[in-house]
């Protein structure tokens, strides 16, 4: 018995379907990173998770 309505889609992210091919997103986000990240250095001397991890050792620091 099949139902009437949407498909189900034949993979985890669907690309059968996409309007741009798999690649093309792939190296718009290798692209996007690269420029995220050349900013972030530009602005901040650490990166977030180093941030997180000095606040995380500075507290564990107090707290002994």
């Amino acid at each position: 018995m099949r139902r009437s309505g949407r498909r189900r889609p034949s993979g985890l992210l669907n690309t059968e379907e996409l309007t741009v091919p798999p690649l093309f997103i792939l190296l718009g986000f290798i692209a996007s990173v690269t420029v995220l990240a050349t900013l972030w250095s530009r602005f901040f001397q650490r990166g977030p998770l180093e941030w997180l991890m000095g606040r995380a050792t500075g507290i564990a620091r107090r707290i002994q």
